[in-house]
Order: structure tokens, then sequence, then C-alpha cells
């Protein structure tokens, strides 16, 4: 079997790779660098679901961030390399997360040096490894692991990014989103959206913290610009949307698009904090694969203030945020009345 299918001919090669494409931030990113022009080539495995880039145009390579062969294949005569790929979840055995978000990452900027055509590579990180802090920080904090999976392991990632990036001389921007959501968000749209139709969706201290939403096409002008921009090489930046809103003010507005009612029950700090402790150490002795009723990873993103400074993407990337709550609610909203949105919620 070959390892390239082309989706689309085309007599040029593309010059864009975007591995990560079948997940909700690369596949609405191939689908903007497509609009842009680019020829894009995408990284997937043979099973992975391709409904998120379709209609691209994309050039698929068969593999993933494990298979160094299919890497080298991936990366062949491209000149940018954005990886979306990893293992966003809150819950799951630590050989996963750090084979995709650590090792995965490493080996992607080994194969873009070897390339020898890659002038950039923008790494998707996440606000998550700055360990939760009290209140939120700015780039110059230094990333801290807390021992949750997802934090430690997106962490070191960036650690083998950077250390990857400096052995080889290879151009790296690192882009640290916050809450993402929009058309196609399994973290905090489809997951909330059965929450509040199973009435099991609750808060915590009430709701009121800065949630640090980020609607994805304003995270992909970003990701583009931090590509693209003239000074962001060995650069970090955290992204969200300038107008701040709070979980409440979310989880309401998606209730309200729902038509079911928002919830009433919020949970203290330390009672959250108790459930989630005692639900994972459960899980963990009994080998249970599901996720837990509540994870603390969970406890700490809608109990701590999200709003991190952007000041950084504002002033070297020129991010501005063009699509506000208002229109990004009605968009997501919008999806989850598709036919797409309806078969990944149960009504």
């Amino acid at each position: 079997m070959s390892s390239l299918s082309q989706d689309s001919p085309s007599a040029a090669a593309p010059d864009i790779l975007v591995t990560g494409a079948s997940g909700f931030i690369g596949g609405h990113l191939v689908h903007r660098l497509a609009e842009r022009g680019h020829r894009v080539r995408v990284l997937a495995r043979s099973t992975s679901d391709r409904a998120a880039f379709a209609g691209a145009a994309a050039q698929v390579t068969i593999g993933d961030l494990g298979d160094t062969d299919s890497l080298r294949r991936a990366t062949s005569g491209v000149r940018h390399v954005y990886n979306c790929a990893g293992l966003s979840a809150d819950w799951g055995p630590w050989d996963r997360f750090r084979a995709v978000n650590v090792d995965g990452a490493k080996n992607l900027v080994d194969a873009a040096h070897e390339a020898g055509t890659v002038e950039r590579l923008v790494h998707l990180s996440t606000t998550d490894v700055y360990g939760y802090p009290e209140r939120p920080c700015d780039e110059t904090t230094a990333p801290r692991d807390i021992g949750l999976p997802y934090n430690r392991s997106k962490m070191l990632g960036e650690r083998a990014v950077w250390a990857a990036a400096e052995r080889t001389g290879l151009p790296v921007t690192v882009v640290r989103p916050v809450s993402v959501y929009g058309p196609g968000s399994k973290d905090f749209v489809i997951e909330i959206a059965n929450l509040l139709l199973g009435k099991q969706m609750v808060y915590i201290r009430g709701g009121r913290v800065p949630a640090g939403l980020l609607y994805v096409s304003n995270a992909v002008d970003g990701i583009i610009a931090a590509a693209t921009g003239e000074h962001t090489a060995g650069r970090a930046y955290n992204l969200r949307d300038p107008h701040d809103t709070t979980w409440r003010a979310y989880v309401e507005a998606l209730a309200e698009g729902l038509g079911v009612k928002a919830p009433r029950l919020s949970l203290p700090t330390p009672v959250a904090t108790a459930v989630a402790t005692v639900s994972e150490k459960l899980w963990g002795v009994l080998r249970i694969d599901s996720r837990p009723v509540l994870t603390r990873h969970a406890v700490h993103l809608f109990d701590r203030d999200q709003s991190y400074p952007i000041g950084r993407a504002q002033e070297e990337l020129g991010f501005k945020g063009e699509v506000d709550f208002q229109e990004g609610m009605r968009r997501t909203v919008a999806w989850l009345d598709s036919a797409e949105g309806r078969a990944h919620v149960a009504r």
C-alpha cells in the first residue's frame, strides 16, 4: 500500500504539514490553510476519521508520531509544520500520554530538521503546562509539573521540543491556548452539552471563574500568525479571546441554545477536590478504563482563573480574536443543531 493517498489531484507538492488534522483544532486549521491557497499534507493513521478535514483537498500520509519513517515522508519538502497532534484528556495511562505528547513531539522536530526544507515548526501546547496556578501567569513563568498526566506530558513535551530545536537549530514556536471551543469541540462543547442534556452538569465555585475561552477560528488565526511572524521563532504565546467570560455565562449560553435548564448545583472546591481524588483512586484500583466521575484536572480547570495574559500574542502576533463570544456561541449552537452536531449529543 502506498503511504500517500491524494484526495484531490494537484501538480504541486504540499508546502505545509499538519499533524492531528483529524482532531478539533487541527481540522479547522487544515481548512483555513486550504482556503488561503496552501497545499496541505496531513499525517493520519489508516483508521483515523477524516471527517474533520474532508473537502480540504489535503494529501494524506499514513502514519503517526511514533513511526519515524512516516514522519520523514510527511515532512519531505514542506516549509511549515503544525503539530496539532496530542492526547488531550484528563484521564488515562501515563504511557499513552508520554508516547504522543512527549516522544512523538520530539520525533516530529527531528524529522522536520532532517527534511532540510522546514522553515518553521509550530507546536500546539496548552496553558495547562503552568500547573493551574492560583493566579494566571504570562509566558515568563516556567512550566510546572503537578503530577497530573496531561499537565506533565504537555510540560515534558514542550521541554523535549525546545531541546530538540536547540540541538538541531530548527526554528520552533510554541502556542499555548486556554479553553478552545466551537463546532466540533469534544471537551468544551460535546461533553458539556451531553452533561446538560442528562441533567448532570454542576458548577464549581458557582461557575464564576473566568474560563479563558478561545473560539476555534480565533485560535487558528493565532496559530498561523505564530508560524509566519518574522520574530516569533523561539517564543511561546498564551492564547485566549480578549473578552473575559465566566464558566457560568458559557454554560448558561450553551444550555439556552440546547433548550434546557442551566445547572443550579455548585460544589465548593474542597468537596469537588475530595470527590475527584477518591474517584481517581477507586478507578485506578479497579482498573476501570472509562473516565472517573470527576477528575482533579477538571476541578483545577473550573476552579482556577483561566484569564491568562495574552499581551505578547497581541503585540507580536497581532492577535485580536475577531469572533466575539456572542458570535462564537451562535456558531457553536448552530453546529449542535446540525446533523453533524446531533450525531454527537444525546438528544
